[in-house]
């Protein structure tokens, strides 16, 4: 009996090393609060690799990596090569897509408040478009898309949308009138090219070259890199900067997908994002005043500046007493904040 117990606490002891060596203590982490397995992280947006966002994820795939002691890799997917738009969100939502640089037009049919961002003349300026989204304005926005699954990691550059078409430039709203623009899914959108008295139509930005190329509409409003990156001036003869939006571009995962890393990792993404957002924010804003110029001096394009912006503004006053009632709240926090 006696040696049967000598034998029964000696295999106890083995038992014990050989947990203790596979649990690896702690010179099995990385550093970053996790294990030695490398995780990967894959991000998509819809610009070309010359645009601001290209730069901006790849900004932000060195600093996470440099700042997870190389734990922590971003594969970056640019032109949408894992899917675009509404699309590109559900695939966060479903858990098959870690990252998405998306529009707040995308964004807003899953958290329908972010629409709020998307009015018509709400902003005049960068300055004042980060004073309100930096501030607790976007704070608000934020906590709201976590009631709905989604990690918004930051506010990023998108830019002040342009007209372009290939009928007329554009003077007054009244110019606008039966013109066949696409737009993106956005409510806000269609609501303010319906009062601008033009025909609006949903679609992807990568369907808009054919779609105006085959006349299925005769316009898009964009920033002017998309104008320029797209190759709509190839397509559109006019070009009016008219500014009548601003949309930001959050950098967004699911809830889910964030909460599932350490809080070290998390602030590793959170501290990355913003510094990397910072440096595309200041890309994205040199490269739009850039591009006006460039769009200027085009042979194949007629740029023009409408002379009273006020007659747009009036035009879609429906757009916001149709909406007050949604985004009063909102609408009141922006307006307090600029």
């Amino acid at each position: 009996m006696k040696h049967k117990k000598i034998v029964i606490i000696a295999l106890s002891l083995v038992l014990c090393f050989l947990f203790v060596a596979c649990s690896g203590g702690s010179e099995g982490t990385n550093g970053t609060g996790g294990t030695n397995e490398k995780i990967t992280l894959k991000l998509n947006h819809v610009g070309a690799t010359t645009h601001p966002y290209h730069l901006g994820s790849e900004k932000f795939a060195e600093l996470v990596s440099e700042k997870s002691n190389g734990s922590i890799e971003i594969q970056v997917f640019p032109a949408s090569q894992i899917a675009s738009g509404a699309k590109a969100i559900e695939f966060v939502q479903m858990d098959t897509l870690d990252i998405a640089l998306e529009s707040t037009m995308s964004l807003s049919n899953f958290v329908p408040e972010i629409d709020v961002l998307n009015l018509p003349f709400l902003f005049k300026d960068a300055e004042e478009v980060y004073k309100v989204l930096d501030g607790e304005a976007g704070q608000k926005l934020s906590d709201k898309a976590e009631e709905y699954g989604f990690k918004i990691l930051g506010w990023w550059y998108n830019g002040f949308r342009d007209m372009s078409n290939s009928k007329k430039p554009i003077e007054s709203p009244s110019d606008l009138a039966g013109l066949k623009f696409r737009i993106p899914e956005s409510e806000v959108f269609r609501g303010t090219f319906e009062a601008l008295g033009a025909l609006p139509t949903s679609m992807p930005v990568s369907e808009v070259f054919t779609a105006i190329q085959l006349g299925t509409v005769d316009g898009q409003e964009n920033p002017a890199a998309n104008f320029i990156n797209n190759r709509f001036n190839e397509v559109n003869e006019y070009y009016s900067e008219t500014h009548h939006i601003f949309t930001a571009e959050p950098l967004i995962m699911s809830v889910e997908k964030f909460n599932s890393f350490s809080a070290e990792q998390q602030q590793i993404l959170l501290d990355a994002a913003a510094e990397a957002g910072a440096y595309e924010r200041e890309l994205g804003i040199q490269e739009e005043k850039n591009l006006i110029e460039q769009i200027k001096t085009m042979d194949n394009v007629k740029y023009n500046k409408p002379a009273d912006m006020q007659l747009f503004r009036d035009a879609v006053n429906p757009v916001y007493e149709k909406l007050s009632e949604s985004f009063g709240e909102y609408i009141d926090l922006i307006e307090s904040t600029k």
